[in-house]
């Protein structure tokens, strides 16, 4: 049995506060990372140029990008790190009504990404690493507050109202693991990498809305959800690289997550006293509900890469395409109804679906040899969404929602310098990742005192969301390990 739908007049009541929370949710990158795949880029040289080096990566992040390229290091030991922070805006315009704009901004740091090769003796033409790198993190909280007279149409004369709403989402996905090349000729590699995921997503919403009547008369409705996703498996990829004289392409397949383990957990409550239904009868309702150890289907698509890389006297440049497959409509995880033991109220029915549109994302950069120890890189690619058109957000409070959100391709634009020292490499750089969407206003906020219409009767007006998100790197690399371990063990000498 599904759940009562509430009458209209209390989702109006609702999007007072629902209206500011869902276009803060854009903002976050936990909501982003279910649906645009190029939004973080790893190593430290390979983050300056967006990503494009599929084909033509020389640094740590060959293990990500190709690691069939490992065999193209300028040396076989390699330990890279960086350190990067980020500062995202998020800008609604008009968003509660003509003139009534919403912006959130925010400053955090971004988890770092640790790899480092080795050989194994008796194997020539093979070259190993490992790799510690967090695909995703993020985590995003926020409250809001209003109070406002005369909104509420089913309280009689002047009216107080107070409206809250809370949001929290966190999302996170590490991945371990080891990478592997082997030179099948002089010019033509291959390579595979076997990482082991854990993923973890939280979200979390509640909204709280009150009003009491000059005559006594009150109206409470209080709502929150939040659901737990949980798995851990493994993810692989495999690549070729041909390289010769200043050429160089590359091929990159990664294959779907495959789970070994996961756990779903739903919480739902809908409280809701003194309000009326369409008769003027008041019916007050509870229901409550949590389920633990829910099974999931929580799907990723395949990818496939190609990049190409060339030079030209001091100049080298860099491209790479990538194509991720659709994923079908399916039901992440949902609430069992119908169990006796289980819940108070009435039969909640509740899932969490997810879909995602096929996608194909460029790139472009260029690294240009300044001297003999300094570089400068430049570069812009695509971060297109895979989240279709139609989905239901989580906030919309329905009984089937969608885990993947955010509509917005993304444009990224990115660059900096990095400069070799005796045995260290060290690469400063700045990256924007902006853009822009017409998204439909949820609701026209009134203005104290109004008539106390349903505040969307005008209909569904158009609101502009602009993000900008700005993150800066340090990093370094040690490429000659074995050149600092002689000196420190020699003396320097």
């Amino acid at each position: 049995m599904s759940p009562p739908t509430s009458p209209p007049w209390i989702r109006a009541t609702a999007a007072l506060g629902l209206a500011t929370a869902a276009f803060l949710v854009p903002s976050s990158a936990p909501l982003s990372a279910q649906a645009h795949y190029w939004s973080e880029h790893f190593g430290n040289e390979s983050v300056l140029l967006n990503g494009a080096v599929i084909g033509s990566v020389t640094d740590a992040g060959a293990v990500f990008y190709n690691p069939a390229r490992l065999l193209h290091q300028e040396e076989r030991v390699v330990v890279a790190s960086a350190k990067a922070y980020e500062w995202t805006q998020t800008r609604v315009d008009d968003g509660l009504g003509e003139g009534e704009d919403l912006a959130r901004s925010g400053f955090r740091s971004i988890p770092s990404f640790v790899v480092g090769t080795f050989t194994i003796p008796g194997l020539d033409g093979h070259q190993f690493a490992y790799g510690v790198l967090t695909r995703f993190r993020a985590h995003l909280a926020f409250s809001f507050r209003d109070e406002r007279e005369s909104v509420l149409p089913i309280l009689p004369g002047s009216d107080d109202f107070v409206g809250f709403a809370d949001f929290d989402t966190e999302f996170r996905d590490d991945w371990f693991g080891l990478s592997w090349a082997h030179a099948l000729t002089e010019d033509l590699s291959l390579g595979a990498s076997l990482f082991w995921f854990e993923r973890d997503l939280t979200r979390r919403a509640s909204f709280d809305f009150r009003g009491l009547s000059e005559t006594g008369e009150a109206a409470t409705l209080e709502s929150s959800r939040s659901y737990i996703a949980k798995d851990k498996g493994l993810v692989g990829k495999a690549s070729l690289a041909w390289r010769r004289g200043g050429a160089s392409l590359g091929l990159n397949v990664t294959l779907p997550y495959w789970t070994i383990s996961s756990r779903g957990e739903v919480e739902y409550d809908d409280f809701y006293v003194g309000i009326p239904d369409s008769t003027g009868v008041v019916d007050n309702q509870l229901r409550s509900l949590r389920q633990g150890g829910l099974p999931m289907d929580w799907r990723t698509p395949w990818a496939v890469g190609f990049g190409a890389g060339w030079e030209s006297g001091d100049w080298h440049f860099h491209t790479a395409t990538e194509y991720y497959a659709a994923v079908a409509p399916h039901v992440l995880m949902e609430v069992r109804s119908g169990d006796e033991d289980e819940g108070i109220g009435q039969p909640i029915d509740y899932a969490v679906v997810e879909e995602r549109n096929a996608v194909l994302n460029v790139g472009a950069g260029v690294r240009w040899q300044a001297s003999d120890r300094v570089e400068a890189f430049a570069s812009v690619a695509t971060n297109f969404s895979a989240a279709p058109d139609s989905v239901v957000d989580f906030l919309a409070f329905e009984p089937v929602v969608s885990n993947t959100t955010n509509e917005t391709d993304f444009v990224l634009v990115g660059g900096g310098v990095s400069a070799r020292t005796k045995w260290a490499d060290f690469t400063l750089g700045v990256s924007w990742q902006g853009g822009r969407d017409d998204v439909v206003r949820a609701v026209t906020l009134p203005d104290d005192d109004s008539t106390g219409d349903d505040p969307d009767d005008s209909g569904p007006p158009d609101a502009t969301v602009r993000w900008n998100q700005v993150r800066f790197l340090a990093g370094f690399s040690i490429p000659r390990v074995n050149e600092l371990i002689g000196d420190v063990v020699g003396g320097g000498g």
